[in-house]
């Protein structure tokens, strides 16, 4: 009974084991595909002598696409490859699973083994010939030996011709297409560095054309109407509207977005010129034309930076910058606050 035990697990294991190996195997097979450049690394005689193929020098390639293949004598030289085509054939291959194969050369029937993913064997005429899959040939090279075999072929009979593929030429090929790549981002580089060059001249020719209208306009300005001016920006300084604002800015309060929009509706009618002027010169952003407005209140540097949440040293940069940006030359903060109060 005991002896009985033994041999009956014994058989279950074999059966697990058989039945592993065999999945493993119809996994295997059901992931191979021919598709690919392969290499030839043996051929058997129908007497059994066999030739090992070296992994340098000569070697046979076939590159099989969907339904033909491509074969070539590939010799390996220092600088480059020299390639020697052999045939160009269709083929058909069906694999059915469970080892069942059908390969088809042209009219011909071929037994044709999978031993792995990356290998397989051939019997053609009663030789054996075991293909390795190559991948020392890129997909670009491939496409160039598919297309000089496939015109050797159609080409007439005649003496044998070998085509060069010369290493030294791809990479000047590659050399050329890189400097080309760099040439063009330089140009396009040179192109967008002009551009902002006419740009910013014709933008600085802008705003000198207008602070030369500014400085006109104000030296022509009849004595009456620079009077009147006075009188209303007088009256406004005495306003309850000013007096509360500019205690609020005295004590740091934050102006809310009511606060800066009745701001600038009050200066349409006290400095109408003042808004447009300003964003006529330059594009500011919201913090720039609010230090602006707080100057033309008469808000010194310290109140408009507890007003705004900064720094006194960033207002003093705020204020410069702006006077570079529209002048284009250096100038202090102060420069900046005498312009914007003689607008």
């Amino acid at each position: 009974m005991r002896h009985f035990n033994i041999t009956h697990t014994l058989a279950v294991a074999a059966m697990v084991v058989t039945a592993f190996f065999m999945s493993c195997g119809e996994d295997r097979q059901a992931g191979f595909s021919i598709n690919g450049v392969w290499v030839l690394q043996e051929e058997e005689t129908p007497a059994g002598y066999k030739y090992q193929y070296p992994d340098n020098g000569t070697k046979w390639l076939r590159i099989y696409d969907d339904s033909c293949y491509y074969a070539c004598q590939m010799t390996i030289a220092p600088n480059g490859n020299v390639i020697y085509p052999a045939a160009m054939k269709g083929y058909t291959f069906i694999d059915k699973g469970h080892g069942n194969i059908l390969y088809l050369q042209e009219d011909n029937t071929n037994p044709l083994t999978i031993v792995s993913d990356s290998m397989m064997i051939i019997q053609e005429s009663g030789w054996r010939y075991t293909w390795r899959l190559y991948r020392g040939i890129n997909e670009k090279r491939c496409k160039e030996i598919k297309r000089i075999v496939r015109i050797d072929m159609e080409r007439e009979e005649g003496e044998a011709l070998r085509y060069v593929f010369s290493d030294t030429e791809e990479e000047l090929q590659s050399t050329n297409h890189a400097l080309l790549y760099v040439l063009a981002v330089v140009i396009v580089a040179f192109m967008l560095f002009m551009n902002y060059a006419i740009n910013l001249y014709r933008n600085k020719k802008r705003v000198e054309q207008e602070l030369r209208r500014i400085e006109q306009e104000r030296e022509t300005l009849p004595e009456p109407v620079r009077q009147a001016m006075d009188n209303v920006a007088d009256e406004f300084h005495k306003s309850d509207f000013y007096l509360s604002l500019r205690k609020r800015i005295s004590n740091g309060e934050r102006l809310k977005k009511a606060d800066w929009d009745a701001i600038e509706q009050q200066f349409q009618s006290v400095y109408p010129r003042f808004t447009s002027t300003l964003l006529s010169l330059y594009t500011m952003s919201q913090v720039e034309y609010q230090v602006c407005l707080l100057l033309k209140l008469n808000a010194t540097p310290s109140e408009i930076a507890d007003v705004l949440c900064k720094d006194t040293s960033s207002i003093s940069s705020i204020r410069s910058r702006l006077y570079k940006k529209v002048f284009g030359k250096k100038g202090s903060s102060k420069d900046w606050d005498k312009f914007v109060l003689s607008l």
